[in-house]
């Protein structure tokens, strides 16, 4: 996958001589790049401790999502599947359901569509994104969204999720809603209609003069 186009017009507006001057840039001395060796190298931290050795900890005390775009070839997928498969956390390895049962690797929908695969163990979420690269969030946005709604939503954990039936699921539930509402406000309006008609027609009680009499048995009382 290519990196976003943008960084073109990106890269051409931060060089403009009155922007580096907005924020105080000799640009006879340094000009702005998307990437430079000298200042990747300052944020190497080679003494930090891998992923692996950091991770077990934090899955005991919250939940974790971890995801891989599957043309990713700066991190690829095949290297972070194979360091989960080989990690310990929450008493089980990799994705050791214990009793001899593995998680199983669940297809995980998007607006009805197959946008990667799922898996799920012990506060562990790992999906992997089909049709992206290392920028999973530019290749895939509006999944990238979901995924994110998932996991705030602490979602994750069962099989086919599907971002998109909500929204058509409430729209069906408020339809639904709506006609019962009309059907029981119809029923109550026709009802009203035959009480107002009996108590016209069979009410014992009939208005002479500005009064009420009543009649029994056909005389005048």
């Amino acid at each position: 996958m290519n990196g976003p186009s943008e960084l073109e017009y990106v890269s051409a507006y931060l060089n403009r001589q009155d922007v580096m001057s907005s924020i105080h840039i000799n640009g006879k001395k340094s000009q702005w790049k998307d990437f430079t060796e000298s200042v990747h190298n300052a944020f190497q931290a080679f003494n930090s401790k891998p992923s692996i050795d950091l991770l077990p900890d934090i899955l005991g005390q919250i939940p974790i999502l971890l995801y891989n775009g599957e043309y990713d070839l700066v991190c690829n997928h095949w290297a972070a599947e194979n360091m989960l498969d080989n990690m310990t956390w929450n008493r089980e390895s990799g994705f050791d359901l214990g009793n001899g049962k593995v998680a199983p690797i669940y297809a995980w929908i998007v607006d009805g569509e197959s946008a990667g695969y799922i898996r799920y163990a012990r506060n562990l979420t790992y999906i992997l994104f089909y049709n992206a690269g290392h920028m999973v969030p530019y290749d895939q946005a509006r999944r990238s969204q979901a995924m994110l709604y998932q996991f705030i939503q602490l979602n994750l954990s069962y099989p086919n999720n599907q971002i998109g039936t909500n929204r058509k699921s409430n729209y069906a539930i408020s339809i639904v809603f709506t006609v019962i509402v009309s059907i029981i406000v119809f029923i109550g309006a026709i009802w009203l209609y035959i009480l107002k008609q009996q108590s016209t027609t069979y009410s014992p009680f009939k208005i002479i003069n500005d009064e009420f009499v009543a009649f029994e048995d056909d005389v005048l009382v």
